[in-house]
């Protein structure tokens, strides 16, 4: 059991994101007194749902997981909370080409300044493309 200070600093959240998390429904800790009691089931739930808005995933689809799973038949949406999943996934993935494709043009960029500073060790760029304007390339 963790009280909201050393919750937060366990999962590397605020207390203020752990206070809009119970607001907007996410997570409900238990409470004695005034105090909010985490439990080690919350501390899983909520680094799913960490690891979740790290990849993107949108408020509103985590809430909507959220709800489905606490439904006392939760067993019944399975194939939806699949869904939810899957969609982000794909969106993940899409989004990971997009980054790829950028890496791989930012690496090539990377070489050919590589390769021109390594031609041209003793002159500046400006003189290096001055000569070259000279030779008409």
């Amino acid at each position: 059991m963790y009280r909201i200070g050393e919750f937060s600093k366990l999962l590397g959240v605020s207390e203020h994101t752990l206070r809009y998390y119970e607001k907007e429904g996410l997570v409900v800790p238990l409470r004695k007194g005034k105090n909010r009691i985490y439990s080690d089931e919350d501390k899983e739930w909520l680094e799913f749902i960490l690891h979740m808005k790290n990849t993107g995933m949108a408020l509103v689809d985590i809430k909507e997981y959220t709800l489905m799973r606490k439904d006392e038949n939760g067993n019944k949406h399975a194939q939806e909370l699949m869904e939810i999943l899957v969609k982000h996934r794909d969106e993940v993935a899409a989004q990971l080409k997009i980054y790829q494709e950028n890496l791989e043009l930012m690496d090539n960029k990377i070489s050919k300044y590589q390769k021109l500073l390594n031609e041209h060790q003793d002159k500046d760029l400006f003189d290096t493309f001055v000569d070259q304007k000279k030779k008409g390339n």
